[in-house]
C-alpha cells in the first residue's frame, strides 16, 4: 500500500549568482526551501522505497552553485523543478522557495515561492523548448 509523502527541506543555504544588479553576478547566500510530494510505500523496507532527499540536497549545495549567473530567481526556481522531477518519477508535486538574505535592511530575507505539479511542469518545459526552437529558426533566417 502506498501513501502520500512530503519531503521538506527548509532554508538550506547555498551560494548562487542570481540577480539584476552588477554585484549580484558574484555568488551570494540564498536560502532554498523545497517540498517534494509523491507516492511511495506507506511502510518502506529500505531507502529505495522512500523519496530520497539526499541527491537533491547534494545538488543544491555542490552542483547548482557552479552554474552561470542568471538575473531572475524565477529561472532558478524552474531549475529546481527540473532537477526534482527528474530525480524520482514518484514525485508528483514540488514547492520551491528561494530567499536572498542581503537585499533589504527591513527583512531577514526576501524571496519568491512557487508550487507546480508534474503535468504543469512538463507542459512548461515543452513550451519553453518550442519557444527556443522558434528563436533558433528566426536567427538562422536572419543569418
Amino acid at each position: 500500500m502506498n501513501a502520500i509523502w512530503n519531503v521538506k527541506i527548509d532554508r538550506l543555504e547555498t551560494l548562487l549568482a542570481v540577480g539584476l544588479y552588477e554585484d549580484e553576478r558574484e555568488a551570494q547566500p540564498v536560502w532554498v526551501s523545497v517540498t517534494l510530494t509523491g507516492l511511495a510505500p506507506a511502510v518502506p523496507d529500505d531507502l529505495d522505497g522512500c523519496l530520497d532527499y539526499e541527491p537533491l540536497c547534494r545538488w543544491l549545495v555542490t552542483e547548482w552553485p557552479r552554474t552561470r549567473h542568471t538575473p531572475l530567481l524565477e529561472t532558478r526556481v524552474n531549475e529546481v523543478f527540473d532537477f526534482a522531477f527528474d530525480l524520482d518519477p514518484r514525485v508528483q508535486e514540488v514547492s520551491v522557495g528561494l530567499y536572498k538574505q542581503r537585499v533589504s535592511r527591513f527583512a531577514t530575507a526576501v524571496g519568491i515561492e512557487r508550487t507546480t505539479n508534474r503535468g504543469e511542469h512538463t507542459r512548461a518545459r515543452q513550451h519553453a523548448a518550442a519557444r527556443n526552437q522558434e528563436v533558433k529558426e528566426d536567427v538562422a533566417r536572419i543569418e
